[in-house]
């Protein structure tokens, strides 16, 4: 149980980080922050009452309850620490902290390694304009939150991402386990693909209860439960609730299911239309359509859907309810124009997203100009990791500017920059920029042609390009 008295938040400026505080001010606890950087998150929350330090040294720590800290900074800090432990203090990982608070309703939980965002933000949207008040924590800005990130709902419901990157996505034992698709990310945590995938597949929860709704049309998760489910035991109390093409239908591992499990599993068959989905199940008939393109919201929307009704929520009510989808800042998300280009900013940072953002935005605009992407890599060990696919996944663009690498605080790779690109791509339309966004942009709008548009990608700062280009325009 909270008590009134002051948490401190270490590395309060990050996503998930800030998202707690502001909940923690939701039910009036006072909150002290520290993070090194100020930003727009940590002016807000100052806003909103918190007591900021950017010195961990200078913290007072004479009646805290409670020390929250994130797994980037556990290892920099150990004095201080020390010092916490000695003083009796308990300190708690974020995740441990997020279970506290949610700890009184039912959890939904999201995870995947890419989609995760964007479906919590619908599953959250649903309930919301449902009027179920549901608590919330997401990791990007969406006006559903109105800048927070996070904050503590009345209703039954808890709505939170689970993030993979660096293991406690484990300890999210929720009620209802969504799990968007399986990709090679974060392998400077695991390791192996292998030991991603086992993670992933005990996040599901295979001999524990709660339900798990998964996508199985993302080959990931397919490969994952078609090389397992002979060893999958499942709790009496499990449920399993599978999205399948109908082609899936027929393979030997869904029948297995189906034949052994078949009380505990529910099954959605559904295929692409056009811009829309289709489904069925229970032997009903539905379309989904979002205000986005890509076939990747469609599937995050489903399995948002798919949760909504576990819930007792009609599809035809999501359904409504996503066809006016607000979406989240940094995904495809429209800056403004410069010249008649318009200039977009996305997140995606892995070759997956990368391909899937420039398919859909190529897709739009096939009739009119050129896709232009400013690309930033984000961090020297993901780059190292995944050089070559990441390359490969900007060769659909007409033209690409290549940013140095945001570091995200890593200290740098000898041998890994940005020109380790250049034997992958195509010479005449690539572009090494040297990370003055002036400079850069005098270069970038030389090359513009009304009617073209272009893509900020990344998870760095490579959106201040596109702003500064959009903000010319309008003076």
């Amino acid at each position: 149980m909270l008590e009134k008295s002051p948490i401190l938040f270490l590395g309060v400026g990050g996503s998930g980080m800030s998202s707690l505080a502001h909940m923690a001010i939701d039910l009036e606890i006072p909150v002290i922050g520290y993070d090194k950087k100020s930003s727009e998150t940590t002016d807000f929350l100052k806003e909103r009452g918190i007591t900021l330090y950017d010195s961990i040294e200078s913290i007072p720590l004479n009646g805290i309850q409670m020390v929250v800290y994130s797994s980037a900074i556990n290892d920099k800090h150990k004095e201080v620490f020390e010092e916490i432990k000695g003083l009796g203090i308990p300190l708690k990982h974020r995740s441990e902290f997020m279970h506290i608070l949610v700890s009184n309703q039912k959890s939904i939980s999201v995870a995947g390694s890419h989609g995760k965002t964007s479906t919590t933000t619908m599953v959250s949207q649903i309930l919301t304009e449902l009027g179920l008040n549901p608590t919330i924590m997401i990791g990007g800005d969406t006006s559903l939150l109105q800048k927070r990130g996070g904050k503590i709902g009345s209703g039954d419901y808890a709505v939170y991402e689970s993030d993979e990157s660096d293991g406690t996505f484990l300890k999210h034992k929720a009620n209802y386990r969504l799990l968007t698709n399986i990709d090679n990310d974060h392998l400077d945590y695991y390791k192996t693909r292998e030991k991603l995938e086992l993670a992933f597949l005990e996040y599901i929860g295979f001999g524990t209860d709660g339900e798990a709704i998964l996508f199985v049309g993302d080959s990931g998760i397919h490969s994952v439960l078609k090389s397992n489910y002979k060893s999958v035991t499942f709790h009496e109390n499990f449920k399993l609730n599978l999205l399948v093409t109908k082609e899936q239908t027929n393979e030997d591992w869904f029948l297995y299911l189906i034949d052994h499990y078949n009380s505990q599993i529910t099954y959605f068959i559904y295929e692409f239309v056009g811009s829309k989905l289709e489904f069925f199940v229970e032997n009903q008939h539905f379309q989904l359509h979002l205000p986005f393109p890509g076939v990747h919201y469609l599937t995050n929307g489903l399995v948002a859907l798919t949760c909504a009704m576990k819930l007792g929520i009609s599809p035809s009510k999501s359904v409504s309810i996503l066809s006016r989808y607000i979406g989240v800042k940094r995904r495809q998300e429209i800056l403004g124009n410069w010249n008649d280009v318009t200039v977009v900013d996305d997140y995606g940072h892995h070759p997956t997203e990368i391909k899937v953002v420039i398919k859909s935005l190529k897709e739009k605009n096939k009739t009119n100009g050129n896709l232009h992407v400013i690309f930033q890599p984000h961090r020297y060990t993901r780059t190292q990791l995944l050089l070559e696919d990441l390359a490969k996944a900007l060769l659909d663009a007409d033209k690409v500017y290549l940013l140095p690498i945001y570091s995200a605080g890593e200290n740098p790779i000898e041998g890994i920059s940005s020109e380790r690109f250049l034997p992958f791509l195509n010479p005449n339309k690539t572009k090494i920029l040297a990370g003055n966004i002036q400079n850069d942009l005098d270069h970038i709008r030389s090359q513009l042609q009304p009617g073209d548009l272009l893509l900020c990608l990344g998870a760095g700062n490579v959106r201040e390009w596109g702003v500064q280009l959009v903000q010319k325009s309008l003076k």
